[in-house]
């Protein structure tokens, strides 16, 4: 299969954003001004969303057999986790004597979600693609549309404390995140693409200020917290409709920005996308995107031990999140390229 740039620009910065996340974890109570810098995080928590969505502009709305779609696909997710888990665990052992006691209850024992997660989705989803390659565009907006109100309808239900025996469900999952992929990537708008690219913007823009700022508030003061009543939200998914929008805004702006032939933002194609280097800087981190999901671990760990306790200010905390997201995202691309040279493990390692 050919590849498609657009969805490759957005594996990157898919990866590029759950790293940054991570990192943004190791300080869960540093402070500018009194505002907690990972609130501020919610600009980037869009990752996932985007890793499933490019899951359906790929995977749906084509024939092909139910035993070889398994076979390829699980293999390539479940191959790459058992390895990268027997080195995590691995690992954990030699350094466990230096640990803290309390340090293995934290992020990297639950960094394995998103494996189960996909998944889960990969055995749904021959079931799901009949129904699109039958329907079409069609079916996938209806999907779309049960996955809009379902968000908003338990959101609402939060946010009220009110009790329903309405059960939607099955339209909050990363089955639907897959769908939208599918719908975003085949669908035909009548705007410009400079339009299009523009209002997306704005439309990320303010849904990641009201990520932002419902964060800072706090959620459980204003009932807005996942809690034991809604297990339809209880998962490490976002699919309220703030997470909806701003994920699919960031599919059109670099879906736009790829296809942009004409208008002043032509330009950033032109001369910084289309530029022969940043092409293949983005393709071999679109490659190896999978491999760095499952080995940043290792980095975070050593920098939440080492760094976690360091007295900083709430400033010298955001600049050090920034940078040290930066140095995380290209040691795992960096281990994930050469551990793909060489040929015992070229096949297990998460990088195709």
């Amino acid at each position: 299969m050919n590849r498609i740039k657009y969805l490759d620009a957005i594996k990157f910065i898919a990866i590029l954003s759950i790293i940054c996340i991570h990192v943004a974890i190791i300080w869960p109570y540093s402070e500018i001004k009194g505002y907690n810098i990972s609130g501020f995080s919610e600009f980037c928590r869009f990752g996932v969303p985007l890793f499933l969505m490019v899951s359906g502009a790929l995977l749906l709305g084509r024939e092909y057999d139910l035993r070889s779609f398994l076979e390829k696909r699980l293999t390539r997710i479940i191959i790459p986790f058992i390895f990268w888990a027997i080195i995590f665990a691995v690992f954990i052992l030699i350094l466990f004597f230096s640990l803290k006691n309390n340090y293995l209850n934290n992020y990297p024992l639950e960094w394995g979600w998103y494996f189960w997660m996909v998944l889960g989705a990969y055995l749904t989803i021959p079931i799901i693609n009949e129904f699109i390659v039958n329907k079409g565009m069609r079916g996938a907006k209806y999907f779309i549309v049960l996955f809009i109100i379902s968000s908003l309808f338990y959101q609402i239900l939060i946010f009220f404390n009110i009790s329903s025996f309405v059960d939607l469900r099955f339209f909050l999952g990363p089955i639907n995140y897959i769908v939208l992929g599918f719908y975003l990537s085949n669908k035909k708008f009548s705007l410009s693409t400079n339009k299009i690219i523009i209002l997306s913007l704005i439309l990320f823009i303010i849904t990641s200020l009201c990520k932002v700022g419902l964060n800072l508030v706090s959620w459980e003061d204003t009932h807005l917290i996942i809690n034991d009543n809604n297990l339809c939200l209880l998962s490490y998914l976002d699919v309220s409709i703030f997470e909806i929008i701003q994920s699919s805004s960031m599919f059109l702006i670099i879906k736009g920005l790829y296809s942009n032939d004409n208008g002043f933002l032509k330009n950033i194609k032109d001369s910084f996308l289309e530029n022969s280097i940043i092409k293949k800087f983005i393709l071999s981190v679109s490659k190896a995107s999978y491999g760095m999901y499952l080995s940043h671990v290792f980095f975070i760990t050593l920098a939440n031990y080492y760094l976690a306790n360091i007295p900083l200010t709430g400033t010298q905390n955001a600049l050090l999140i920034v940078v040290l997201s930066i140095i995380i995202f290209l040691s795992s691309w960096i281990l994930i390229v050469i551990t793909s040279k060489i040929p015992l493990i070229k096949k297990v390692c998460g990088y195709h």
